[in-house]
């Protein structure tokens, strides 16, 4: 498959689980939990993937920091919604969490410190 095909699938991936954090953020009703955390589950298993076939479509290495920064930014963005369901009261600081992990998962891209 393409790179850009890759490429499309990871940024949607992202913009589903950032969109469904949100959602958590905002209306963290226990009828939604199930739902919500299926599909920021699957966004985030979606991304990886495309991540990982686009890495190894680009030429890039794992041994790059700039990679495993996104994947902290990953795991971060994929354990908030859960953790919005647990901590209502703290969904203000969620939010500006999952703002801060989305933004350094963006900047690693154009910049690529500790590449290898």
């Amino acid at each position: 498959m393409s790179p850009q095909f890759y490429h499309v699938i990871h940024v949607f991936s992202l913009v589903a689980l950032v969109g469904y954090s949100f959602y958590a953020f905002a209306l963290p009703a226990p009828e939604t939990k199930k739902r919500v955390m299926m599909f920021t589950g699957i966004a985030a298993l979606l991304m990886i993937m495309a991540g990982a076939g686009l890495m190894a479509k680009m030429g890039y290495s794992w041994k790059s920091g700039w990679v495993w920064i996104k994947v902290a930014c990953l795991l971060g963005l994929s354990a908030l919604p859960g953790m919005a369901y647990r901590r209502r009261e703290k969904a203000g600081t969620f939010i500006v969490i999952a703002l801060i992990l989305a933004l350094t998962a963006i900047a690693m891209v154009y910049y690529k410190p500790f590449s290898a």
